[in-house]
């Protein structure tokens, strides 16, 4: 794997130029066709040139995807608020316009680790499921499955706290993104769900399972003694 890193970087044994703006990669046909067959296709149709202009990409994701086409992995700054969520996004939708499967893997698989692990605020995840939403389709659900398991499992807290009205605002503009929770949800009914103990008196505390109360007093209209159950 070393040696193929160093090969790009050197350029060695190259017999294709890659190029975005003024970037030039001194890349390698074996490496790059082989595991895209669209950037194969892209060549061929210009008979078998030996350079390639990406200048229609991100030109981040293209350098993240070069990265990855020479080590299997690629790697970014994570810093807050975003922890590097969009370029994540970047690099899975250039992933499927290339059909890199194994980076579209990664990307979706980098994309989760961080918005479950790093990111905190949910201004961050609107913005990311808005984004996905108006860039991905379903035959391609990496990046959206991340972000309905995320919504799903904070849906209380979305729901409860100052963001509620972001959030409805968030599933009324994007209803794909709601729908697409709602199947989930019923996929997996078997979710933990948080139950409340019942509470007469907020002193006392909750009540025991089986610990009512009856209260009897005079009904207001007829006079008669009723009687109240609490259970």
């Amino acid at each position: 794997m070393e040696a193929l890193q160093f090969s790009l970087a050197s350029g060695k044994f190259s017999d294709l130029t890659i190029t975005h703006g003024l970037r030039r990669w001194k890349a390698h046909r074996v490496v790059v066709c082989s595991q895209s067959p669209v950037l194969e296709s892209m060549i061929e149709s210009h008979s078998g040139a030996n350079s390639l202009s990406l200048k229609e990409y991100d030109y981040d994701a293209v350098c993240l995807m070069l990265e990855y086409l020479y080590g299997s992995n690629y790697s970014t700054q994570d810093n807050a608020p975003d922890f590097s969520l969009p370029i994540h996004i970047k690099v899975f939708n250039l992933a499927v316009k290339l059909s890199i499967h194994g980076l579209e893997e990664l990307a979706a698989l980098k994309f989760r680790h961080n918005l479950n692990n790093y990111v905190t605020d949910p201004a961050v995840f609107f913005v990311a499921v808005r984004n996905i939403y108006s860039n991905t389709t379903i035959e391609h659900p990496g990046l959206r499955l991340a972000c309905l398991e995320a919504g799903a499992s904070e849906l209380r807290k979305l729901l409860g706290g100052p963001y509620k009205e972001e959030f409805l605002r968030l599933t009324a503009e994007v209803p794909d993104f709601q729908t697409e929770m709602y199947f989930l949800m019923l996929d997996h009914p078997t979710r933990p769900m948080e139950v409340m103990a019942p509470e007469l008196c907020e002193e006392c505390g909750p009540r025991e399972e089986g610990d009512g109360y009856e209260v009897t007093t005079e009904c207001k209209g007829c006079g008669k003694e009723k009687t109240l159950a609490f259970l």
